[in-house]
């Protein structure tokens, strides 16, 4: 049979020239790989149709991978400092005083502890938040004195009216009560709301950071 086959073949394909490159009879099976392994790789790949591997990134030396994994658990410097600079870009001045916006609570926490967790910074950011309200709405109180107002004062263009009327609006005590700091019982009243678990947390990551900066200080004494 497969010599018939063959004769068939043979019948066809008599006093047939090809032209020249190209093959008269055409070459299948083992012959076919072996003449697809004598052309240039660039030749065989256009026949076979696949398409090109996307290039891949060049393998990070030992330091980078560091860099890399030092970012992820003690944070980057620089997105600090952008934090920092949109939170000044979002500052009011009352009074002449410069008031960040008040902080939201953080729902990104990853619970693995990073050194600058997003609680540590709410924390920090809170605190700056408060003592910087409070110095406004005292210089806001020197300014109706000085001026021997009725009590009352009209608010500049930027000044949010919470701060121009009533210092008892967010739970911050009487006007006698703020002279521009903050004791520590006030600031326990910025975290009522916080679960408890995250206020100790806090509290005990802020004085870790007191006790290391303190001897940091009387190491390089």
């Amino acid at each position: 049979m497969g010599l018939q086959n063959s004769n068939r073949i043979q019948r066809r394909f008599k006093g047939y020239i090809a032209p020249e490159g190209e093959q008269a009879r055409p070459i299948t099976g083992f012959y076919e790989a072996l003449d697809m392994l004598k052309k240039p790789l660039s030749q065989v790949q256009s026949l076979s149709h696949t398409s090109p591997e996307p290039p891949k990134e060049p393998p990070k030396t030992p330091k980078e991978e560091t860099f890399a994994k030092a970012r992820i658990i003690f944070g980057s410097t620089t997105a600090l400092e952008e934090r920092r600079q949109e939170i000044m870009k979002s500052s009011q001045n009352i009074a002449g005083v410069l008031v960040p916006p008040r902080p939201e609570e953080p729902d990104n926490c990853c619970m693995s502890g990073c050194v600058n967790c997003v609680w540590d910074m709410y924390r920090d950011e809170m605190e700056e938040w408060a003592e910087k309200h409070a110095q406004a709405r005292a210089a806001m109180q020197a300014q109706r004195q000085e001026a021997k107002g009725t009590g009352s004062m009209v608010a500049g263009e930027a000044t949010p009216s919470h701060v121009a009327t009533s210092m008892d609006d967010d739970g911050g005590g009487s006007e006698t009560n703020w002279d521009g700091g903050l004791d520590d019982t006030d600031k326990d009243k910025l975290f009522a709301d916080i679960p408890v678990g995250i206020r100790e947390f806090m509290k005990t990551e802020k004085k870790l950071k007191q006790a290391q900066k303190q001897a940091e200080t009387a190491a390089s004494a």
